[in-house]
């Protein structure tokens, strides 16, 4: 006999709090998350004199995401969704480990190559991923925000960082 669907009677005739696991789970953790960049914003120092201060904004963003979560929290309850599932292990490892390398290779190869890396070992984690459109893609990209930031914006970056030459 099959376990009947989320948020209907079951066997004991009790309906679940949460109607959509789902989208009560992803409120939670946007809530969590949200207040990990609080707390990390309350370390910006502000002055006695001023209510203003670098992170103010972010703060007010953070506040709205906080909100947004608890919008899915209640959506969650209240309205019929899909279960919870289990994650798959491959996209999360690749694309944590590509933000890892992206932070240790910039400082060491300059931002081109680490970029280059972070694009190539994140698109990787997708199944469906074709290598050589996947390379074309991610040089593509490299390239604009080399023009972008270097050219445009006139951001002081090491581009790309080698023991014989630095640009």
């Amino acid at each position: 006999m099959a376990t009947p669907p989320v948020g209907t009677p079951g066997r004991a005739g009790r309906r679940h709090l949460v109607r959509g696991p789902q989208d009560a789970a992803a409120g939670a953790v946007v809530i969590v998350i949200a207040a990990l960049v609080l707390h990390a914003l309350s370390r910006i120092s502000t002055t006695s004199y001023s209510t203003f201060s670098p992170a103010l904004f972010p703060r007010i963003c953070t506040y709205g995401i906080v909100a947004g979560g608890l919008l899915l929290i209640v959506r969650g309850i209240l309205k019929e969704g899909p279960g919870l599932e289990g994650w798959p292990l491959r996209p999360v490892v690749l694309v944590t480990l590509a933000v890892v390398a992206f932070g240790i290779v910039t400082p060491v190869l300059g931002y081109a190559i680490a970029g280059l890396l972070l694009l190539l070992v994140s698109g990787l984690a997708a199944r469906d991923v074709r290598f050589p459109a996947l390379l074309v893609t991610s040089v593509v990209l490299i390239a604009a925000s080399v023009v972008l930031f270097s050219f445009v914006l006139k951001l002081t970056m090491p581009v790309l960082i080698l023991p014989w030459a630095s640009f």
